[in-house]
């Protein structure tokens, strides 16, 4: 068994990038366990990822489920335009699905 570490010395967030590759298979496999259980017991319809990383993981998570999956800009200081008014693009978001 790996221990994950998810944050920096310096205090950031490691991202799943960072991580060994063995690490990144563990945190993925369990992940991915997790989203399907979680889409199978709510019946949910569609996910969205908040950015494309989550878009990405959550469509090659759920191959087996036929579901509307689609993102919004991930509000991260990496990505100071996300951040901008990320509320309405949420809001947009929504309210343009067709679940």
């Amino acid at each position: 068994m790996h221990r994950l570490i998810f944050i920096e010395k310096s205090g950031r967030n490691r991202t799943p990038d960072k991580l060994p590759a063995l690490e990144r298979q563990s945190l993925f496999t369990a992940c991915d366990d997790a989203l399907n259980a979680m889409i199978t017991i709510l019946g949910a319809r569609g996910v969205i990822g908040i950015g494309n990383f989550a878009k990405n993981r959550a469509a090659a998570a759920l191959t087996k489920q036929q579901l509307m999956i689609t993102s919004v800009p991930h509000p991260s200081p990496a990505n100071p335009a996300a951040n901008y008014n990320w509320a309405k693009l949420m809001d947009n978001c929504l309210l343009d699905l067709k679940f």
